[in-house]
C-alpha cells in the first residue's frame, strides 16, 4: 500500500476491505452506510468515489487534503525506453506453429503486445494480426485426443498447468477480452474454466462459458476454494494443490447451463439498480474512455493504451457502478464541442502545422501569436497532466475580431465550454465542474462589478491545480461549496485587468481590424468540417500521449537566456514536448524569437528610449566613487548621469525621465561632480544587467561587459584627478 493511500485511509472512518478496494463513511455528508469507495489506480493514484454524489474535491477538502495528496510521491527519475523492462514474454502461434506475436509483461506489471518486424526485431502492437488463443497448436492436438482443456485467465496460469502435462489455453489481453471466434477451436472439447477470485474474473468465466456453450462437448466453471482475493490457479498450486486433486475437482464440478429467462431478468434488474454516474473522461486500467458525439449520440470512445485498439460504446459497466457519457443539450446545442471519433494525425510537427494553417485561414493574428495559439491548442488537450497553465486572451474594441478569435482558437481546444452567453458567473462554475474542459468566454471584463470580480476570481484560481473557489451558499451560509476551476481558458476583453498577477498569466493578442481580404467574413460549412476533423486528430494525440508526458520535465530542460516570465509561461509547453526533440527545438527557437520581438517592442517605447540612452551615456561618463561611507553605511557608485542628460537626447522632459527611472527601480542621489551638486543615477549592477536583457538586443550591445562591476585605483587613475564625492544627507527620490 503506497503512502498516499495510507494517508487517505487513515483520515476516514468505518474503513473496511471490499472487493478491489475499501469502503468508508463519506466525510462530506451525513453517511450511515459507508458510501465512499476507495481504491488504488494503476499509476498508484488514490481513486475516490462517493455513491451519494459528493465530488472528489469535496471529499478531499473534508479530510484536509488536496487533489495533489491523492498522487504517490514521484520515484527518482530513470531513463526508460518504450514500455519498460520486459520480465516475461508469451509466444502466440498460429495452428502451424508460426509465431504471430508476443504478450509481454514488464517489471511494473504492465502488459503489451508486439509482433515480429521480419528483421529480427519487434514492432509494438498487433497491427493487422488477428489474435489467437495461447498455445494454439498444443490446444488443437489436445482436442483431437479428447483431453480435458482448462481455461484460466492468464498465460502464466496456462504455463503452470502445462508443466503438469495438462492441456490449457487462454485468450490474450485479460478478462473481458474473449472473442466468439475463439470458441471454434474448442468444438467437441471438454472444457473446464478456472476463474480468478474477483468480480471481473467470475464475469469473464461466464462470458467464456456462454460463448463456448453449444460448440464444446461439455463446459464447466470450477471456482477453486481457499483462494486469496484476486487469486488464481497458480496461487492454488503454490499453496499445495496437485494435478490429481484438480482433475478430481473438475470431474465433480457440475455442467454449466445457460441462465433461464427469469434468472436473466433478475440479473438485469439487479444491474439496473447499480449506481451510475456521468462523466466525459474516465480511465479504467489500461483503457481510456473519452466522450464523443457521433450521429446525434453521446458515446464513449474506448482506447487501449497498450494495443492502440479503439471502439465505441454507449456506457462502461464496472463491478460496482455504471459509467455513462454526459447526456443533455450541452453538446446538442453547441455549448460544448466534442470530437466525433479519433483520426490519425501523423506526427506532432505535422499536427501543429495543420493547426497553424487552420487558424491563419480564418483569423488575422501576428505570426508569433499564431504559433503560440497552435502550441496552446495542443497543450489544452493534455492540460490535466500539468500543475499550472497560462491563458489565451484577445484584447480590443468591438469589430476587431475578438469573437472570431474565440470561435477559431477556442473551438480547437479540449472540450471547449462556451460561456459567452452567461449573464452571471454561476453557470460558468457549473459547466467547468461538469465538463472539466476549456473555458471560452467573451466580454470577460463584465460591466457589473460583482460579476467582474467573480470572473477575476475564477481566472486567478483557475491557472493552478488544487486552487478551487470556495463559496458559502446564499440560502445556507453553513454549507460550503468547493468549486473546481482549473483548466485552459480562452477569453476576450476590451481592457486590461487591474490585477497585475492575472495580466502576467495572459498570453495577449491586441486585435485590430483586419486588412486581409482572404479571410471569409462568415464562418461556413467548410470551417466547421475542418475544425471537427482537427478535433478528431487532437483526440488521438491526447490518447496516445497522455501518459507519455512528464509534467516535471521542464525542470530538467535548459532555457538559459529566456526571461523569467517567458520561462514560467514555457514550463508546460516544454514539458509537453520534452520527449519530442524536433518539436522542442522548434518551440525553443520560437520562444527565443518571441523574446527578441518583445525586446524590440519595449525598446520602441519611451521607457526603452530612456534605457537605450542611459547605456549610451554609460560608455561616455566618468564614474565617481565616494572616499567616505555614506550615512547609509556602504560605498555607492555614481554614474555621473542625471535625468536631464537623458532628457536632452530623448526629447522628453526631465520630469518624465525621472518618473521612468523611478518605475524601473533606479535610485538617484545628490552628489558633487566638478564642483557642482548633481543628482546622479546610482550604479546598481544587478538592476542594470536586468534592464539590458529586457530592453537591449544582444547584437546591439557588442560589449556585454562595458558597464564596470568595480573600478580599481589604476583604472580610475587613467580618467584624471577625482574630487572627493560627498553624498548629501537626503536621498533624492523621484
Amino acid at each position: 500500500m503506497n503512502q498516499a493511500l495510507t494517508n487517505v485511509l487513515s483520515r476516514l472512518k468505518g474503513v473496511k476491505r471490499c472487493g478491489n478496494g475499501w469502503q468508508a463513511f463519506c466525510p462530506r455528508h451525513d453517511d450511515r452506510k459507508q458510501s465512499l469507495h476507495v481504491s488504488e489506480g494503476k499509476d498508484g493514484r488514490v481513486l475516490l468515489y462517493c455513491h451519494a454524489g459528493c465530488s472528489v474535491d469535496d471529499v478531499c477538502a473534508a479530510i484536509g487534503l488536496t487533489l495533489k495528496d491523492l498522487y504517490p510521491e514521484p520515484e527518482p527519475k530513470q531513463k526508460q525506453v518504450g514500455h519498460g523492462v520486459v520480465v516475461a514474454a508469451y509466444d502466440y502461434r498460429d495452428a502451424n506453429g508460426k509465431l504471430l506475436y508476443q504478450v509481454c509483461r514488464t517489471a511494473d506489471k504492465r502488459f503489451f503486445q508486439r509482433r515480429p518486424d521480419g528483421k529480427g526485431g519487434w514492432v509494438n502492437g498487433l497491427g493487422d494480426v488477428k489474435p489467437v488463443l495461447y498455445r494454439l497448436p498444443e490446444l488443437l492436438e489436445a482436442v483431437k485426443r479428447s483431453e480435458t482443456v482448462f481455461i484460466p485467465e492468464g498465460e502464466k496460469d496456462v504455463d503452470n498447468l502445462a508443466r503438469l502435462e495438462l492441456a490449457a489455453t487462454t485468450s490474450p489481453m485479460g478478462a473481458g477480452k474473449w472473442r466468439d471466434y475463439y470458441s471454434d477451436w474448442l468444438k467437441g472439447a471438454n472444457v473446464v474454466i478456472l476463474p480468478d477470485n474477483d468480480g471481473p474474473g467470475r464475469k469473464h468465466a461466464q462470458q467464456v462459458a456462454q460463448s463456448i456453450h453449444g460448440k464444446a462437448a461439455s463446459v464447466k466453471v470450477l471456482e477453486l476454494s481457499d483462494l486469496p482475493e484476486k487469486g488464481d490457479v497458480s496461487d492454488w498450486l503454490a499453496a499445495g494443490g496437485t494435478k490429481e486433486e484438480l482433475m478430481r475437482l473438475a470431474e465433480e464440478a457440475p455442467e454449466w447451463r445457460p441462465q433461464p429467462a427469469e434468472e436473466k431478468q433478475r440479473v438485469k434488474k439487479e444491474d439496473e439498480r447499480k449506481p451510475g454516474r456521468q462523466t466525459s473522461f474516465f480511465v479504467n486500467g489500461e483503457t481510456f474512455f473519452e466522450q464523443i458525439y457521433l450521429e446525434g449520440k453521446s458515446l464513449f470512445l474506448a482506447f487501449n493504451i497498450v494495443t492502440g485498439e479503439t471502439k465505441t460504446m454507449p456506457f462502461l459497466e464496472l463491478e460496482e457502478e455504471i459509467i455513462e457519457p454526459i447526456n443533455g443539450e450541452d453538446v446538442e446545442l453547441g455549448a460544448v464541442k466534442l470530437p466525433s471519433g479519433a483520426e490519425e494525425y501523423g506526427d506532432t510537427l505535422t499536427l501543429l502545422a495543420e493547426i497553424e494553417a487552420h487558424i491563419y485561414r480564418y483569423l488575422d493574428v501576428s505570426p508569433n501569436y499564431l504559433k503560440f495559439a497552435a502550441y496552446y491548442v495542443l497543450l489544452s488537450w493534455l492540460y490535466d497532466r500539468f500543475h499550472t497553465l497560462p491563458y489565451l486572451r484577445a484584447l480590443g474594441d468591438t469589430g476587431c475580431g475578438k469573437s472570431r478569435f474565440l470561435d477559431v482558437i477556442g473551438g480547437l481546444c479540449y472540450k471547449p465550454v462556451s460561456a459567452s452567453g452567461c449573464v452571471t458567473p454561476a453557470p460558468i462554475y457549473r459547466m467547468l465542474r461538469k465538463w472539466q474542459g476549456t473555458l471560452v468566454l467573451d466580454e470577460a471584463d463584465m460591466k457589473n462589478s460583482d460579476e467582474y470580480n467573480e470572473v477575476v476570481t475564477i481566472l486567478n484560481c483557475g491557472f493552478e491545480r488544487g486552487r478551487p473557489v470556495i463559496r458559502a451558499t446564499k440560502d445556507n451560509p453553513d454549507k460550503i461549496q468547493i468549486l473546481p476551476v482549473y483548466g485552459p481558458k480562452v477569453f476576450a476583453t476590451r481592457r486590461r485587468f487591474k490585477d497585475v498577477a492575472l495580466e502576467a498569466r495572459c498570453l495577449t493578442e491586441i486585435m485590430r481590424e483586419t486588412d486581409r481580404d482572404d479571410i471569409p467574413p462568415v464562418l461556413g460549412k467548410m470551417f466547421f468540417e475542418e475544425q471537427q476533423k482537427l478535433r478528431n486528430k487532437l483526440l488521438l494525440f491526447r490518447l496516445k500521449n497522455y501518459f507519455k508526458v512528464d509534467p516535471e520535465a521542464a525542470a530538467y530542460l535548459n532555457l538559459d537566456g529566456i526571461e523569467p516570465r517567458l520561462r514560467q509561461i514555457s514550463e508546460a509547453f516544454t514539458s509537453l514536448f520534452a520527449n519530442e526533440p524536433a518539436v522542442l527545438e522548434s518551440y525553443k527557437q520560437f520562444i527565443q524569437a518571441h523574446q527578441r520581438e518583445l525586446i524590440e517592442q519595449r525598446a520602441a517605447t519611451k521607457t526603452g528610449q530612456v534605457v537605450e540612452v542611459l547605456f549610451e551615456l554609460l560608455d561616455e561618463k566618468v564614474f565617481h566613487v565616494p572616499t567616505v561611507p555614506s550615512y547609509m553605511g556602504d560605498n555607492e557608485l555614481g554614474t555621473g548621469i542625471a535625468a536631464s542628460d537623458i532628457a536632452e537626447k530623448t526629447g522628453l522632459t526631465s520630469q518624465a525621465v525621472g518618473a521612468i527611472l523611478k518605475s524601473l527601480g533606479l535610485e538617484t542621489k545628490r552628489m558633487r561632480q566638478s564642483g557642482q551638486n548633481k543628482r546622479m543615477i546610482l550604479y546598481d549592477k544587478a538592476k542594470f544587467e536586468k534592464l539590458r536583457k529586457r530592453y537591449i538586443l544582444p547584437e546591439h550591445d557588442s560589449d556585454t561587459e562595458n558597464v564596470p562591476t568595480s573600478l580599481s585605483p589604476n583604472a580610475l587613475g587613467t580618467l584624471g584627478t577625482l574630487e572627493q564625492v560627498t553624498p548629501d544627507r537626503e536621498v533624492w527620490e523621484i
